[in-house]
C-alpha cells in the first residue's frame, strides 16, 4: 500500500514539475544562441577543383606515314627548340624529291629553250604556253617531293622536357587525317611554368575575374600551398550530367607563381580563388541572414534582441565568406544579433519574447580581453536597457 502511495506521489511531483516548466518557458520565451555585431575581416572566396598543366605543353604528331628510323633522346631527356628528335625511314622520301628536282631541271631547260624560240616567233603560242605549264608543274611536284623529305626529320617546337614517348624504333607512324588523329609520337613540356585548370559552377563565374589571386593545393603535396593568379576564364561552358542534373561549369586557367619540382603535369589541386577581401566591415555569422517577408516584399533580413524580445530588420548584405557575411545597412556595431538554433530562428516571428545564450565563438573569441563572465554581464546589461 505504501509503495503504490509513493508512486502515486511520484507521478504527481513528476506532472506538477512539467508544468511548471511549461509555464516558466512560456513566460520566459524560447531560448536563442546570440552574437554581438562587430567589425573584422572576411575574404569571400571560390573552391573549384581540376588538374595542373604545364604552361606550354605540346603533342609531336607524324606528318607523313613512314616506318620510324631512329628516335635521338629518351623520357625523361631535355630538349631544346629545332632538336632532331625522330627520324622516319627517308629512302622512298629523298627517292622521290631526287626524281622530283630531275624533272625540274629538264623542264627549266626546256622551257628556257622555249623562250627563246618563241621570242623568234619559231613557235606558236600555243605550244609555248604548254611548255611553261610543264615548267610550273615540275616546280610544283618538286616543292610537294621536298616537303615530304622535309617531313620525316622530326624536330622539338619547344624546349622542354619529354614527358612520354608512345612509339618504338621499327613502327610505322600515320599522319592524322580529317577523321583520324594520327600518332602521337612524343609529348614535350616546358616544366619551367605551370598552370592549374580548374571548373567553377555557373554561379560563381560572375565574381571571378582575370588577375584575382588565388591559392593552389596540390593532392599529391597537401601540406603545400601555391599562390597564384587567374590568366584565362573559359567562355564556352562545360556541360555534365550529374544523376538526373544537367551541370554547367566553366573552366579557368590559374597560372603558377611558385611550385615544387615534384609537382607533375595531370596531378589533381584544389584551388581557392579570392574573389574579394575587406577589412574592418560588419560581419555576422552567416546563418543569421535569411529571406522573409516585410511589407510584402521578399528581403535579406535578420532578428535583433532588444527588451527581451526578437525584432525583424531589413539589412543590406555585401560579401560573404564560408562562415560569416558582410552587413552594408540595417543594423550597427553591438547590436545583439539572433544566430540560432536554426529550428527556432526559422519559425521566430516579429516581438516574440525570447531568452538568450552567448554563442561560443563570441565566448571564446572575447576570452582574450574581457573574459566570458565579463562579456555575459555586458550582453546582460544590453538586453535589459
Amino acid at each position: 500500500m505504501k509503495k503504490k502511495t509513493f508512486i502515486v506521489i511520484g507521478a504527481a511531483i513528476l506532472v506538477i514539475v512539467i508544468v511548471v516548466l511549461n509555464v516558466t518557458q512560456k513566460e520566459s520565451g524560447k531560448e536563442v544562441e546570440v552574437t554581438i555585431v562587430k567589425k573584422g575581416n572576411i575574404t569571400s572566396k571560390v573552391t573549384a577543383s581540376g588538374e595542373l598543366r604545364a604552361k606550354s605543353q605540346v603533342d609531336i604528331s607524324a606528318e607523313t606515314i613512314g616506318r620510324i628510323k631512329k628516335i635521338y633522346f629518351k623520357e625523361g631527356d631535355y630538349v631544346k627548340k629545332d632538336n632532331l628528335v625522330i627520324e622516319l625511314d627517308d629512302v622512298n622520301a629523298d627517292a622521290n624529291r631526287r626524281l622530283a628536282e630531275a624533272r625540274l631541271h629538264q623542264a627549266e631547260q626546256d622551257f628556257k629553250r622555249g623562250t627563246q624560240l618563241f621570242e623568234k616567233e619559231l613557235i606558236s603560242q600555243e605550244n609555248f604556253e604548254k611548255i611553261h605549264l610543264a615548267y610550273e608543274t615540275a616546280k610544283a611536284q618538286y616543292d610537294q617531293a621536298k616537303d615530304a623529305y622535309r617531313k620525316t626529320k622530326i624536330y622539338a617546337p619547344i624546349s622542354g622536357k619529354i614527358l612520354k614517348i608512345n612509339v618504338e624504333e621499327g613502327e610505322t607512324a600515320v599522319m592524322g587525317t580529317m577523321n583520324y588523329l594520327g600518332t602521337v609520337l612524343m609529348t614535350i613540356a616546358d616544366l619551367s611554368s605551370m598552370i592549374a585548370v580548374v571548373k567553377i559552377d555557373e554561379t560563381d563565374v560572375p565574381g571571378v575575374m582575370i588577375d584575382q589571386p588565388a591559392d593552389i593545393v596540390a593532392d599529391a603535396l597537401p601540406d603545400s600551398n601555391y599562390p597564384g593568379r587567374i590568366t584565362k576564364i573559359g567562355l564556352m561552358p562545360i556541360m555534365s550530367q550529374l544523376s538526373t542534373e544537367t551541370v554547367t561549369d566553366f573552366e579557368v586557367e590559374i597560372e603558377m607563381a611558385e611550385f615544387s619540382p615534384l609537382l607533375r603535369p595531370g596531378m589533381n589541386v584544389k584551388a581557392d580563388i579570392i574573389t574579394s577581401k575587406k577589412s574592418e566591415v560588419l560581419t555576422i555569422p552567416i546563418q543569421a541572414v535569411g529571406k522573409r517577408k516585410i511589407n510584402d516584399k521578399t528581403t535579406e533580413t535578420i532578428f535583433i534582441v532588444q527588451d527581451k524580445k526578437a525584432h525583424l530588420r531589413e539589412v543590406a548584405v555585401g560579401v560573404s565568406s564560408d562562415t560569416d557575411t558582410e552587413i552594408l545597412s540595417g543594423i550597427a556595431e553591438g547590436d545583439t544579433v539572433i544566430i540560432g538554433p536554426y529550428r527556432i530562428l526559422s519559425t521566430l516571428k516579429d516581438d516574440q519574447q525570447v531568452t538568450f545564450k552567448i554563442s561560443e565563438e563570441d565566448t571564446s573569441s572575447s576570452g582574450q580581453t574581457a573574459g566570458p563572465r565579463r562579456l555575459f554581464r555586458n550582453v546582460s546589461r544590453k538586453l535589459r536597457s
